[in-house]
């Protein structure tokens, strides 16, 4: 397989965006933070744009959004959408999320073996950087990995069925066409989720 006439690594592989929509069809009521390449795909097929935050600025703070949300609303999921290349560059918020133990907390990372994020140059020694065994040495209540869509539209229904913190890892490729931000700014969308969260008070009777 072939993105921009570059060869992709071998191996099993889910388009990303078919990971997306598996995401989006087992969300449910879910609270979605989601951010960079997954915010521009989420956008896209998101059927509940009112339980939606985008992190258009700041994409490094998902896990630190989602584990606020989680927090301040546990009666309910809490899904963030992350890249391995946002979640790099703040690796500190996982021990953050395995102390605090929220357990209706999913953080999906997106790993994505065509590097679109670095204009398709790998990272070198990236691969020696275990994702899944680093959330679970933060102290992740439970951890998957998926490579093939079959298994992850399946293994979602379980997924979702945890206690959390629970961290996914999505072995992804883009095809190299660069999705737009949502119009939506942030300060819309936070906006449009706290009228949604917030319960009306009974007026006079």
């Amino acid at each position: 397989m072939t993105v921009n006439g570059r060869p992709l690594p071998g191996g099993p592989v889910i388009a990303s965006m078919d990971a997306t929509k598996a995401v989006n069809f087992h969300r449910k009521d879910a609270l979605v933070v989601s951010t960079s390449s997954a915010l521009r795909e989420w956008s896209q097929v998101s059927e509940r744009r009112d339980l939606d935050v985008d992190l258009s600025d700041c994409m490094d703070r998902a896990p630190a959004v989602g584990l606020g949300l989680a927090l301040a609303q546990p009666q309910g999921k809490v899904l963030v959408l992350d890249c391995d290349s946002t979640l790099r560059t703040n690796l500190g918020g996982l021990a953050t999320i395995g102390e605090s133990s929220p357990e209706n907390l999913v953080h999906f990372v997106f790993d994505d073996v065509s590097s679109i994020s670095t204009s398709g140059i790998p990272i070198r020694q990236v691969d020696n950087l275990d994702l899944v065994q680093m959330a679970k040495s933060s102290g992740y209540a439970k951890t998957y990995e998926f490579d093939k869509l079959e298994e992850l539209l399946i293994g979602l229904e379980e997924v979702m069925r945890q206690a959390g913190p629970v961290f996914v890892r999505v072995k992804v490729f883009r095809d190299g066409i660069q999705l737009p931000f949502p119009e939506r700014s942030m300060a819309e969308g936070w906006a449009e989720v706290r009228e949604k969260l917030t319960p009306v008070e009974n007026g006079p009777e």
